[in-house]
């Protein structure tokens, strides 16, 4: 009957544990409801208390059966990191998705247009925030990699289990391969990301590799904690609002015409977190509507 190749099997995550940070807004929230309605139990994070209550109640409805945790926390210090790791780890012992969508972008106040006089482009450069760089970075990598570290041993007992669990997404963006645009402290830690998808997947191989019976053991793929991730184009969210001033109103320009939408993200993750996307590990995935076929200055596009 191969049963085993039906879409019930292969993206079935039911049951599963799924802690997604950034979960009160835009992909994050996408990401949540996506993994409620398909029966996983979820663990929000986030900084905003009340709009986590909100998106809470909301999974609630969607799916009744689905089991939902609010953990209220600020992921850009390194206390902040600590306390959601023992927050995760008391309600836990497994976990089958970690999701990192919680991040920030800081925009240049001063734009520079080629033409300019030296001391635009002087202040169009200036005008990229110090604090704004270590924010966006304590936030978009460190972020991400401590609170990985953190829950490595949640991940790995679930990863044990095979069949895709232990898995782990970080989000990265067109931007970290593209100088279209002039935004560094988004774009270089996007960059940042990029690599330590490659990093951590490498070293949780490794471990892997070297603790089951032989390196082409089948199971020693199945068990490892994989580390993907998602570089979505153009999709509303708070850093892409339709205000007029954002890059929402560049999606038209796009090959597929439009900005990304809840199905596009649920889609792509539902497939890196479930047996469907088990053989995936240390990939970014570009799914940004053919963006990166269009803009100029273009460095990469081989992920």
């Amino acid at each position: 009957m191969a049963n085993n190749l039906r879409l019930s099997e292969l993206f079935d995550v039911a049951g599963r544990w799924v802690a997604i940070t950034g979960a009160a807004s835009g992909i994050g929230h996408m990401l949540a409801r996506g993994c409620a309605v398909n029966g996983a139990n979820t663990i929000l994070i986030d900084v905003n208390f009340e709009a986590l209550l909100s998106v809470k109640s909301e999974l609630q409805n969607l799916s009744p059966s689905s089991k939902t945790v609010v953990i209220h926390g600020d992921l850009s210090s390194e206390d902040g990191i600590k306390e959601i790791v023992e927050k995760v780890k008391s309600t836990q012992s497994s976990l089958d998705a970690l999701i990192h969508c919680a991040a920030v972008r800081y925009m240049n106040e001063v734009t520079y247009v080629p033409g300019d006089a030296l001391d635009k482009l002087e202040a169009a450069t200036l005008s990229a925030p110090y604090q704004g760089w270590e924010h966006t970075f304590r936030l978009n990598v460190l972020a991400p990699y401590f609170l990985t570290a953190g829950l490595i041993k949640l991940l790995g007992a679930s990863a044990a289990k095979g069949e895709g669990r232990g898995c782990v997404i970080l989000f990265s963006s067109p931007a970290s391969v593209h100088n279209h645009q002039f935004v560094p402290c988004y774009q270089t830690s996007k960059a940042a990301v990029d690599h330590l998808v490659r990093i951590m997947a490498a070293e949780f191989a490794d471990y892997y590799s070297k603790t089951q019976k032989t390196f082409f053991d089948p199971q020693a793929y199945h068990s490892t904690v994989r580390v993907n991730a998602m570089s979505p184009g153009i999709v509303p969210s708070g850093m892409t609002p339709s205000d007029g001033k954002s890059n929402l109103s560049l999606a038209a320009e796009t090959p597929a015409g439009r900005a990304g939408n809840e199905e596009d993200m649920v889609g792509s993750a539902l497939w890196l977190i479930s047996k469907a996307g088990a053989f995936m590990d240390g990939k970014v995935v570009r799914m940004d509507g053919g963006r990166l076929l269009i803009l100029k200055g273009v460095t990469s596009n081989s992920d």
